[in-house]
């Protein structure tokens, strides 16, 4: 297909039909009216705004989450805003559930969307924000006011959909449609955006209006418009900007539907996965009932330590992964699970007096030398016997003091270290099939 052809095709998938779009309205129109009515009841005068991709009309076809904000007098305490948009949300909402930012908000049911109604402070500038969802209603106002083709950014959200780097949440560390709204508005188009990031070597540093007088630490920055102290591209890892400018450079060169909607894997048999499965080792539990941004960022701090802690101890780490379904799988794959039981240390050179001195007065009678200190071409030299040479051995004992996060290590008492065939299940088989065939969600 011929890249007009494709994308006159994902728009068709996309972009919402008009009777959808009244409908979304409609639902959206009695929410509002809903919590005014409870809002009013309890004597409040706040404000109740549509913001996100409903309000921008930046949202697709198949992701219909709304949200809505109640914007409180900025005065207003923060325990009794808390109070009344929980109870709000309650009366609103089915099948409610409270989750947590910098305030708790509501996450429930309207009919068959998805609803957060969030609490936030009304104020007349982003430089007055008092928390981080503050500023969102001004980032909602200045898409509306300034994106004229929507449907580019929806072409850009379903493509950064399709190769895994839509998302800001932890679980992603990918772009959010804020920053997919804006590199539009910067470049134009969907196309010219993919165009643009072959450009972006070393510090990138994007804006709208100006420059910022904050030096930001990390290698992709797009000031807010609304708030110049703001990196809007702060979550974005430099693993999914990376694997961005390849896919778009990809894309650019052979354009293909499947990189906006990828074909899935057929999961292989578990006895053929297991077969390829070879030399991981680490830990499995159940999974607690967090929400997804503190449990990933708990289970990627597991992932780190563990990693580290095999590091520390001469255990080559190829690479780690992780894996949160019903359970969590920490892994770690060892160029070998078993070393030998002793290592050659490499010591100062001969004529380095001071450093022979601390050298010898430290290893001689060592109980844990094996040989030496000898001198060999030159240099001091002492073979001493290592702590642990068994992979299982050392997560077993140590696996006490493991710091997995605070939530994970109360389950220690429910974990067990996993081996190779011990992590391949039907649940995961997708997962281990994706890793094993190894290739872009487009080429699948």
């Amino acid at each position: 297909m011929k890249d007009e052809e494709i994308i006159k095709e994902v728009l068709e998938r996309i972009v919402p039909s008009k009777e959808e779009e009244e409908e979304i309205e409609r639902a959206v129109s009695e929410i509002e009216d809903r919590i005014s009515i409870e809002a009013r009841k309890r004597g409040l005068e706040v404000e109740v705004m549509l913001v996100g991709s409903i309000a921008k009309g930046t949202y697709l076809k198949n992701s219909l989450d709304i949200d809505i904000f109640i914007l409180f007098p900025s005065g207003y305490p923060k325990d009794e805003m808390r109070d009344h948009s929980l109870g709000i949300g309650k009366e609103v909402l089915q099948d409610w559930k409270v989750q947590y930012a910098e305030h708790p908000y509501i996450r429930g049911k309207y009919g068959k969307y998805e609803v957060d109604i969030v609490p936030c402070y009304r104020i007349k500038d982003a430089s007055e924000k008092m928390s981080a969802v503050d500023r969102t209603p001004f980032h909602t106002e200045y898409i509306r006011k300034n994106l004229k083709n929507k449907n580019e950014v929806r072409l850009l959200k379903q493509f950064l959909k399709g190769i895994g780097c839509y998302g800001a949440e932890i679980k992603v560390q990918g772009f959010s449609g804020y920053l997919a709204e804006l590199l539009v508005l910067k470049y134009g188009s969907f196309r010219d955006v993919l165009k643009n990031s072959q450009n972006w070597k070393g510090k990138v540093v994007l804006s709208l209006n100006g420059t910022s007088n904050i030096s930001f630490p990390e290698r992709f920055v797009f000031i807010d418009p609304v708030d110049p102290s703001r990196n809007v591209a702060a979550a974005l890892s430099p693993q999914k900007l990376e694997f961005f400018i390849f896919a778009a450079g990809e894309y650019l060169k052979n354009p293909k539907i499947e990189f906006f909607f990828p074909r899935k894997a057929a999961p292989l048999p578990l006895n053929k996965i297991k077969e390829e499965i070879k030399d991981f080792i680490g830990i499995c539990m159940p999974r607690p009932d967090l929400i997804d941004d503190i449990l990933y960022s708990q289970v990627k701090k597991a992932t780190k330590n563990m990693e580290k802690l095999f590091q520390e101890n001469d255990f080559a780490v190829a690479e780690s992964l992780y894996y949160v379904n019903s359970h969590i799988m920490i892994m770690a794959k060892l160029k070998e699970k078993k070393i030998s039981e002793s290592k050659v240390h490499m010591g100062p050179p001969e004529n380095k007096g001071e450093h022979v001195e601390a050298f010898l007065s430290k290893w001689k009678g060592n109980h844990n030398v094996i040989k030496g200190p000898y001198l060999k071409d030159g240099r001091w030299w002492v073979e001493i016997r290592r702590g642990y040479n068994d992979a299982h051995a050392l997560l077993n004992e140590k696996m006490a003091n493991l710091n997995l996060g605070k939530d994970l290590n109360k389950l220690k008492s429910k974990a067990k270290i996993c081996e190779d065939g011990d992590f391949v299940n039907e649940e995961n088989a997708s997962f281990w099939t994706e890793y094993i065939i190894g290739k872009p969600p487009w080429e699948r």
